[in-house]
């Protein structure tokens, strides 16, 4: 039970950290001008997603902890669980795609921001359940988060490069 608390408590560390990191990248948003440039969005993962991210990293740590008492491959593969878990709750948490005219600035899962030209977009694929794959000239690419706030509005920017491919 005493592990069970632990990786629990580490799982709300985790979270905290998170949301801490959320709440300093929002400090520069402070100035918006709602009436200013509308040719600039920002697009963030949905919170749903981000709390049911949350909710099954939890139960899956909870569930890793009480088979770690079991045996010691179990207690190996728990330890190789929660570094993964813990990337994949920040990349969820950190997530950001800008559009800024025709350049969209999309965080790559090193946590780096990489700048594409809509403009050169040649092929947008409906990849997975999760992702639009985006190809452009040169032979660069990019995999796209879907569940995005503001959708609709990447979406259609998306669309709007149509004739470029």
């Amino acid at each position: 039970m005493e592990q069970v608390l632990s990786l629990a408590m580490l799982a709300l560390a985790i979270a905290l950290l998170a949301v801490l990191m959320r709440m300093h990248s929002r400090l520069a948003d402070i100035g918006f001008d709602p009436d200013g440039d509308t040719s600039h969005s920002v697009h963030q993962v949905a919170i749903p997603v981000r709390v049911a991210m949350s909710v099954i990293t939890l139960a899956i740590l909870l569930r890793a902890a009480e088979r770690a008492q079991a045996d010691l491959f179990s207690l190996g593969m728990g330890l190789v669980l929660v570094p993964m878990l813990a990337w994949l709750n920040a990349y969820v948490w950190q997530f950001k795609a800008t559009l800024s005219g025709t350049d969209l600035t999309v965080m790559t899962p090193g946590f780096r921001e990489r700048t594409h030209d809509l403009t050169r977009l040649i092929g947008l694929e409906d990849d997975l359940i999760v992702t639009w794959h985006l190809r452009f000239q040169g032979g660069e690419g990019c995999w796209l988060l879907k569940y995005l706030s503001g959708r609709n509005t990447l979406r259609r920017a998306l669309t709007e490069a149509q004739p470029h491919y």
